[in-house]
């Protein structure tokens, strides 16, 4: 067999699963990551910073998807054919909502409309990838996770690079290196520890819930992700990982085995062993210092200022919001910030109480629609796990504004609606 035979043969075995582990967990946060070096929280010039804030390669990646489902046969008119009248409705109330804040309301309508028109971006991505796993075998969550795993592995490679090998700081713009903004390729460390946060808590639901079978590689994976998010000092991400194991617990109505629940207490305490001594000596990568006892605003990383300086914006436009991701713009507590840290008030300021109350029902009604296929078959559980750890930080961090964290969450949907589908549930009735 020559070469390009066999690279040809090795392309048709890899699935669908290969390939969106390869293309969001490996291919993207490398690109990213080339793309947008810095040690300040900040690139010059300007318009390359805004499309690292927007994340506009990950917005590209979508097109390009979506663009290989119509190639498949994916149109939107068929899919609205399928849609139930409550959710025609509420997506009748979204683009309201996009539309008037963003053209009307908003103090920079181009970059406003730009992100309205993403947001229906991601919507079609969705729709795409749900298309795409429909008319694919059963889906491969354990290939998935593998290249999500190896991509972990590759931003670390790319992480100790830039923190053993960092410029003179005289270099830097400042004359100051940011540590908490060096992580190659994310916005800041935050968003870095959500990221592996996310893949740990998928992993941890398979490691107590999976079969009983030789785990050793699962529980390598495991210890990797869980230490990269203690070392990135994410709370919200190790708070994720609380709640995701108490929704199975809930939702299962059954304990982990023994061996299991020992098995991940044992990895969770070493992860965090292992990245202690490994913390740079830098605030941003602290779970906690001791200035974070002194206000519930403190613990919170200010975020309850925040929260109170969105709603009170928000509150001089309730209708129709500010514009999408007018956040950044329209509210000031002493420095700037993309979205408010929370998934309610994003909505609400970007898109006011019309285009939040869609938004909102749309995602209701898929975690409602989707829960029981996600948590009732032990294969879908670590896409599950995932998912939910995703939507939880939405309520602490930007999980619902950034693209790269917005495609893992249509990727979850997609894929379990696909499944839902399968197992012949009904769109127009809940599982």
């Amino acid at each position: 067999m020559t070469q390009a035979a066999t690279i040809n043969a090795t392309m048709t075995r890899w699935t669908l699963y290969d390939w969106l582990g390869i293309v969001l967990g490996v291919a993207m946060p490398v690109l990213a990551a080339l793309l947008y070096p810095t040690y300040i929280h900040r690139v010059d010039p300007g318009w390359a910073e805004w499309t690292r804030l927007l994340e506009l390669p990950f917005v590209v990646a979508e097109l390009f998807t979506i663009q290989i489902a119509v190639r498949r046969g994916y149109r939107d008119a068929a899919l609205w054919q399928e849609l139930p009248r409550d959710v025609k409705l509420a997506f009748g109330l979204l683009a309201t909502g996009l539309t008037i804040g963003s053209v009307f309301r908003s103090h920079h309508p181009f970059d406003s409309v730009l992100m309205s028109l993403i947001t229906l971006v991601h919507l079609r991505f969705c729709a795409a990838i749900h298309f795409l796993a429909r008319g694919a075998a059963q889906a491969d969550i354990p290939a998935l996770f593998r290249w999500l795993t190896l991509g972990l592995v590759a931003l670390a490679v790319l992480t100790v690079w830039r923190f053993q090998l960092p410029p003179p700081a005289a270099s830097v713009p400042g004359g100051v290196i940011e540590w908490g903004s060096a992580l190659p390729g994310f916005i800041n460390v935050r968003h870095f520890g959500s990221w592996t946060g996310a893949i740990a808590a998928g992993l941890m639901l398979e490691l107590l819930y999976g079969e009983e079978e030789d785990q050793r590689a699962l529980s390598l994976a495991y210890l990797f992700a869980a230490g990269l998010t203690c070392w990135s000092g994410t709370r919200a991400a190790v708070l994720a990982l609380a709640v995701v194991a108490t929704i199975a617990l809930v939702s299962l109505r059954r304990w982990p085995t023994r061996a299991h629940m020992m098995r991940v207490t044992a990895l969770s305490v070493l992860a965090l062993a292992l990245a202690l001594p490994l913390l740079p000596d830098n605030g941003d990568f602290y779970l906690y210092a001791t200035g974070d006892a002194q206000s519930a605003n403190a613990v919170t990383g200010q975020r309850l200022d925040l929260w109170q300086a969105t709603f009170a914006r928000w509150l001089d436009a309730p209708l129709f919001g500010w514009g999408s991701g007018s956040t950044f713009w329209e509210v000031y507590v002493g420095w700037t910030h993309t979205q408010p840290h929370n998934v309610v008030l994003q909505f609400l300021i970007s898109w006011g109480v019309v285009g939040a109350a869609g938004g909102l029902w749309l995602l209701g009604r898929a975690i409602v629609a989707t829960h029981r296929t996600g948590i009732d078959d032990a294969r879908l559980l670590p896409l599950t796990g995932m998912l939910y750890s995703l939507l939880f930080m939405s309520l602490l961090e930007g999980m619902l504004h950034y693209p790269r964290f917005i495609m893992m969450i249509a990727v979850g949907f997609a894929v379990l609606f696909a499944e839902r589908e399968r197992s012949g549930a009904s769109l127009h009735h809940p599982a």
